[in-house]
């Protein structure tokens, strides 16, 4: 239904010289009529960060946190690589969540592993379900 909406709009914007900028995390769920030669000028793929571009985040993030010696962020973003950047910024927020609550005076190795452990890959059937968890 949006798919039909938003293909019988673009004409119109193009003739009031409107932009149209789309983006989304999830490719595989446009409708293919959306992607066809001639709706867009330009489609331009951001691919997912490797572990260079985690480990710099990661070291951002963790600057000027109480860090434990035992963390080992070259580790952290080899298994973060491939994820989208926000996983990296939630797994130093949690552990350092996860720190607090436990009452360290430094986020640990432990810690970290623990906030990690959230993003560990789902069944199939999770990681496409939309709506909210009723657990």
């Amino acid at each position: 239904m949006f798919s039909a909406e938003f293909l019988r709009r673009i004409p119109e914007a193009s003739k009031k010289r409107v932009l149209i900028i789309a983006m989304t995390n999830r490719i595989d769920a446009i409708d293919p009529a959306v992607l066809r030669r001639g709706r867009f000028d330009h489609v331009i793929e951001v691919s997912m960060p490797n572990a260079d571009e985690v480990r710099a985040l990661l070291y951002s993030l963790c600057s000027g946190l109480p860090m434990s010696d035992d963390v080992d962020i070259s580790r952290l973003a080899e298994k973060l690589a491939g994820h989208p950047l926000s996983d990296a910024a939630f797994v130093v927020k949690e552990a350092g969540r996860l720190s607090v609550m436990s009452g360290h005076e430094v986020i640990d190795s432990e810690c970290i592993n623990s906030a990690y452990e959230v993003l560990l890959p789902r069944t199939k059937s999770e990681h496409h379900r939309i709506g909210f968890y009723e657990g």
